[in-house]
């Protein structure tokens, strides 16, 4: 372990920042996490991550990264009861309308709830020894000379009254809600160039009993496509509970009355997902989440402050519904990791351009997704309408074909990149299947409990109507 500096800082302890702490352990003598929320002693759903009582998916190249800084990390999450199988046999997928064929992937999907994730995170950082999380403390500014900060201005929850914290490295992980671009100009940097785009998503949650006969059976999902802009997740969780989420863009939007949320989970195109919502033993009321809009800031584009890093959301916030967020920030600690072995001269260009293309991708996977609905704003570029136009084919042929539903499963766990897909051997699966296309037969699934102890099992059935979940 190589030291490179005597203290860092990190705004934000949610998942990035935790990641990123996790590194900057490794590599200078102390590291200070400032956050402004009360962080529970347990696994439970906290203020200021509104998002985190919704679905979460911590996808394979996520997992295998959470495990490399973390060893055992998804081991424990297992022993502390979250639910797991392979995510094409233990998982039912419908995208763009078409029932995925089962395919063994040796992929491991693993139901663990954002709350579990982030408490187990917490607990393994906070017992590095020359780590501390500092609650209740808001930063408020940069201190510093023009061309380097050299630390961050704090605010104690309730009190006026600032307090400087000395840094060789300031790490931004405050998240999609960043503010710190104001202050890099004052420091000889500049504000990069924000993308955004307005998708008007929105999101309602309830939790449901799982009962034992479903063990194995991780999720049911259904995407959103053009003609049909809504779609839902079925996630098997720890606590023998499943987490179901609707979302709906534009005037899609879930109700979180109990009968409205049964109501629009009966639209969607597979039938299984209504009669799943209507037939199990709720266990809380439906919550809502708005995301109006996803921000893409190309700090790669612009000078720095030396001291400066921003990391993770404050990077990149991805369209929740594809999962993407807790896998990247994964995959940035680990290029973190990398390129602090070389020391802290020009880390923040080294950095973001060795994450540059995995932001790029899963940025693009999720706004081409995206584009395909009327309501979403933003350019259909010849590029995204080539590529929408592809995934709809991938998507047509992996409801007969299990190997293209094993190759698209792998890029959407972010296993493989998105040319994987391109490769002649798959496309020449694709055109098969387009040519040749036979629906997958029915098969039991749930079991589900209706609220006065009566048990039945649901079974799929065909469906013509059309509907998709990107990746």
């Amino acid at each position: 372990m190589a030291i490179v500096g005597e203290h860092a800082v990190v705004i934000g302890a949610g998942i990035g920042g935790l990641l990123a702490a996790r590194v900057l352990g490794e590599h200078f003598t102390g590291v200070t996490v400032l956050e402004r929320d009360t962080l529970p002693a347990d696994p439970v759903a906290r203020k200021c991550v509104p998002q985190g009582r919704h679905a979460h998916a911590l996808l394979a190249r996520g997992a295998a990264a959470f495990d490399r800084l973390f060893p055992g990390f998804t081991a424990q999450l297992i022993e502390q009861g979250a639910p797991t199988g392979d995510v094409g046999t233990g998982a039912r997928w419908m995208l763009g309308g078409h029932r995925f064929a089962p395919s063994a992937t040796g992929i491991r999907a693993i139901g663990a709830s954002r709350p579990l994730i982030e408490w187990q995170l917490r607990e393994r950082v906070r017992s590095l020894p020359n780590v501390v999380i500092a609650e209740h403390r808001t930063a408020i500014g940069f201190t510093g000379d023009r061309g380097r900060v050299a630390g961050v201005i704090t605010r104690y929850a309730g009190s006026d009254l600032g307090e400087m914290v000395d840094a060789d490295l300031v790490v931004d992980a405050s998240g999609r809600s960043s503010q710190t671009q104001p202050w890099l100009e004052e420091f000889g940097g500049a504000r990069p160039q924000e993308e955004r785009m307005t998708i008007r998503l929105a999101y309602a949650t309830r939790h449901f009993r799982r009962e034992p006969a479903d063990d194995g059976r991780i999720a049911l999902a259904v995407g959103a496509t053009q003609e049909l802009p809504r779609g839902g997740l079925v996630l098997a969780q720890e606590g023998d509970a499943w987490v179901v989420t609707l979302a709906g863009y534009g005037r899609d939007e879930p109700p979180i009355e109990p009968d409205g949320f049964a109501a629009f989970a009966a639209t969607l195109p597979d039938p299984e997902f209504g009669r799943f919502v209507a037939d199990t033993e709720p266990l809380d009321e439906p919550t809502r989440y708005r995301i109006p809009t996803t921000v893409r800031r190309h700090y790669h584009r612009v000078a720095l402050p030396a001291g400066y890093l921003p990391f993770g959301d404050a990077i990149c916030c991805f369209n929740p519904i594809y999962g993407q967020g807790m896998s990247v920030a994964g995959t940035e600690a680990l290029a973190l990791l990398g390129c602090l072995g070389a020391g802290t001269a020009d880390l923040a260009p080294r950095f973001l351009h060795d994450i540059r293309s995995t932001v790029a991708n899963a940025w693009n996977a999720a706004a081409d997704s995206d584009l395909q609905m009327s309501c979403v704003e933003g350019t259909r570029s010849p590029r995204t309408r080539l590529v929408n136009a592809h995934t709809a084919r991938v998507h047509r042929a992996a409801s007969a074909d299990p190997v293209v539903a094993t190759r698209f499963l792998r890029v959407s766990n972010l296993v493989d990149p998105p040319t994987a897909l391109l490769r002649p051997s798959t496309v020449c699966r694709v055109i098969r299947g387009n040519l040749r296309r036979t629906a997958p037969p029915d098969s039991k699934w749930f079991t589900t409990t209706r609220s006065g102890g009566e048990s039945r099992v649901v079974h799929i059935r065909p469906s013509a109507t059309s509907g998709s979940m990107g990746g």
